[in-house]
């Protein structure tokens, strides 16, 4: 395992293997409410656990925390030699599942545990359930998860027109930096990373990239990695299967007044896949665009306690 993203005074890091021998690398957070209930984080793609440690510190305050850094991601393995297999949207979710059997030894049989994610990381935990017919958690509180609607879905066109230019742009991003400030000055360039709270955007420059063998500094997820997941988004099949999933779930979207012109998923998008669920509801965040969770992670993490703790 390489460094982790997260630092040893906030976590204690482990790792635990995965499909095909991959290791993911998973965190448990040192601040926790006794024996509360627990919650699992998981990243956007492109991020690591490390570039959310403000949120998860407010989460801490009223969950045992885990958290982990996706396969290609942090200091997780990033095998290359398959990529379509090992990028494949269901080893996440088969990761996912190994992640959870390990913390379940943790925190023993009686804890709730519940589920939050950001982008990508929503992904996972829909096809543990609905593919993988694992439904470990309590609740699930989903960040605008990349779900593209099916052929046919009114919202599809919109979707597709955009999707080649994130697989561009991930494969085509640079992936090396004499120091931060370099980093630093290259996400300035990038509109929605411009709207990152201070805590948020200090996280990401220390968590995002790593020291590289030739000097300077690496993304701790290159950029063909990155890309190769965005291809799989589009037609990954994962809206049919929505309507598997019968966990308390809320999913949040994109506040579509504060850019009007720039893209995220069509207003209805968020709606549509809540409304193919069996107990869902979806949600805006207010004054945020996709990176919501980087823009107000009070607001985010605020709305995981209260969603996944209303009933308790």
């Amino acid at each position: 395992m390489s460094t982790p993203t997260l630092p040893a005074t906030f976590a204690e890091a482990f790792t635990v293997p995965s499909t095909g021998a991959v290791e993911i690398c998973v965190y448990r957070l040192h601040a926790a409410p006794g024996d509360g209930p627990a919650l699992i984080w998981a990243h956007a793609n492109g991020f690591n656990a490390g570039c959310y440690q403000p949120l998860l510190n407010r989460l801490s305050c009223h969950f045992q925390v885990f958290a982990f850094d996706a396969r290609g991601h942090g200091a997780s393995a990033k095998p290359r030699d398959n990529m379509e297999h090992d990028y494949a949207l269901l080893r996440f979710a088969e990761d996912l599942g190994a992640i959870v059997a390990r913390v379940r030894q943790m925190i023993g049989t009686a804890t709730p545990l519940h589920f939050a994610s950001h982008s990508l990381g929503g992904l996972a935990a829909v096809l543990l359930e609905a593919e993988l017919a694992e439904a470990p958690f309590d609740s699930l509180t989903l960040f605008e998860p990349p779900i593209y609607p099916p052929s046919g879905h009114a919202e599809r066109a919109a979707a597709l027109a955009h999707a080649p230019a994130f697989v561009r742009w991930a494969a085509g991003r640079r992936n090396n930096f004499p120091d931060r400030g370099a980093l630093r000055a290259e996400v300035a360039r990038i509109i929605t990373y411009r709207r990152f709270a201070n805590d948020m955007m200090a996280a990401y420059l220390a968590a995002a990239v790593e020291p590289a063998p030739d000097g300077g500094l690496a993304l701790r997820c290159p950029g063909v990695i990155e890309s190769a997941i965005y291809a799989n988004c589009p037609d990954s099949g994962i809206f049919e299967r929505t309507a598997k999933v019968a966990t308390r779930t809320r999913i949040y979207a994109t506040d579509q007044t504060v850019l009007p012109d720039l893209h995220s998923w069509a207003p209805g998008t968020m709606t549509a896949i809540a409304a193919n669920m069996q107990t869902a509801e979806a949600r805006t965040m207010p004054g945020c665009l996709h990176l919501m969770v980087q823009e107000d992670p009070g607001a985010c993490a605020a709305a995981v306690i209260e969603h996944a703790l209303r009933h308790t």
